[in-house]
């Protein structure tokens, strides 16, 4: 069922002209969707609202703006769902969860959203506070819509130190034991809110602003890491527009040497379609990373063109599994197969296998079995902030991992990381 709310002729002469109302209401209680569908009149705003999951599959998504509000437990369509359906459609809106479930599931659907590239908002809970409801409504009533960031935006929030790095676990399949933490940006915007990685990435890559973002990322990351935990490893991204220059790993090297950081515990990751397009363009700048210690990860493998005669000329030392092979491992036979061959390819070429987007203990169990070495994903942890790492580090130092207990860092680590994390 779809109602739309246009309060005067001029809203919905704006509706009829952009055919996207600046609020959309996705609920299946047809009450809670006249409620908020009021306040949005009572403000001004133009909004729509769909109950249905049949309206939900018909909606297109591609190019709405503004805010959604989403409840996560639509029946026959959750929200989860419709999250994925919005991200594969590079939805540009605000999306603020709405559900009366836990706070640490709303917590971790709304990382979860990040992850996918979307702008989340602060979830919020059932039943509906009204003040609440009106504050987040605000911002629609200046604009109409919701303004997207720009280059200059970004290079603002550079230089005021909004854009800080986040750590993800790394952990041994085997033992449950960290080894590490992958550095991943996260921005959090006095104007924008937070702001997902897969929209201000490019803006940077663009903007000619990676070597600025990398340098303030692998910096602060080498001062908190390597300042408070010397036996974990620190996994970087690079980007292959920093992999022209010779003279970048001797830049490395002088940054973790002034933090203290052996080259030794430093791993780059570069992404398995840049890394194949051209390796010879990059043979001498990876040459000379591992010379100076550090270690090379290709990033996302399989979901580029690989070449095996690439693979084992250029100086790789870990293989990371994509998430999209990860995720269906439990459910597609395909998947299995996939991922039990990567694993055997690295275990050949004397690499280490690592698991991206591992989300429950059966699949973390089964990676194990097929002797993929390391993991990282929600089951462990999404990535923290460094006092919500402090408190993940304090939680595992009181739980003594079992040898092959998958479930060691699952379950009651994972709501303690929830209850840690940041707002």
């Amino acid at each position: 069922m779809i109602m739309q709310h246009d309060p005067t002729s001029t809203r919905r002469a704006l509706g009829r002209a952009t055919s996207l109302a600046s609020l959309l209401i996705v609920d299946d209680d047809p009450r809670i969707c006249r409620l908020i569908g009021k306040v949005a009149d009572e403000m001004g705003l133009c909004s729509e609202a769909l109950s249905e999951p049949e309206d939900l599959l018909q909606l297109d998504a591609s190019g709405r703006d503004g805010l959604v509000l989403l409840d996560l437990g639509m029946p026959g369509l959750d929200g989860v769902e419709v999250l994925r359906r919005f991200a594969s459609a590079h939805c540009e809106a605000r999306i603020c969860l709405i559900s009366g479930a836990a706070k640490e599931v709303l917590e971790s659907a709304k990382q979860l959203g990040l992850e996918l590239g979307l702008d989340m908002a602060e979830p919020l809970s059932k039943p509906l506070d009204l003040r609440t409801l009106q504050d987040i409504l605000k911002p629609l009533q200046a604009t109409g819509f919701h303004r997207s960031p720009t280059v200059i935006d970004l290079a603002s929030a550079l230089d005021k130190g909004e854009i800080v790095p986040h750590y993800q676990p790394k952990v041994e399949l085997e033992t449950g034991r960290r080894v590490g933490y992958e550095v991943l940006a996260r921005w959090t915007s006095e104007e924008f809110g937070e702001i997902p990685p897969a929209i201000f990435i490019p803006m940077a890559e663009d903007g000619k602003l990676m070597e600025t973002l990398t340098r303030t990322l692998t910096r602060r990351a080498f001062s908190e890491i390597g300042g408070h935990w010397k036996d974990a490893s620190i996994c970087i991204n690079l980007s292959p527009s920093l992999l022209e220059d010779l003279r970048y790993p001797d830049l490395m090297e002088s940054w973790a040497c002034e933090a203290g950081v052996f080259p030794s515990r430093v791993t780059f990751e570069i992404t398995e379609s840049e890394a194949m397009r051209d390796p010879k363009r990059y043979m001498d700048i990876l040459i000379r990373f591992r010379l100076k210690g550090f270690h090379l990860s290709i990033d996302d493998f399989g979901t580029g063109f690989s070449s095996l005669d690439h693979l084992y000329r250029l100086p790789f030392e870990e293989l990371k599994i994509d998430r999209t092979f990860i995720r269906d491992l439990a459910e597609r036979e395909e998947a299995r197969v996939i991922v039990r061959t990567m694993v055997a390819l690295a275990q050949g070429l004397g690499m280490t296998s690592v698991a991206e987007g591992v989300e429950d203990s059966q699949t973390a169990e089964m990676l194990r079995e097929m002797g993929c070495r390391l993991a990282q994903g929600y089951l462990y942890s999404p990535a923290l902030g460094l006092e919500s790492l402090k408190s993940w580090e304090e939680f595992q130092s009181s739980v003594s991992p079992k040898q092959g207990n998958v479930d060691a860092m699952g379950g009651p680590l994972s709501e303690g990381v929830s209850r840690a994390r940041p707002a």
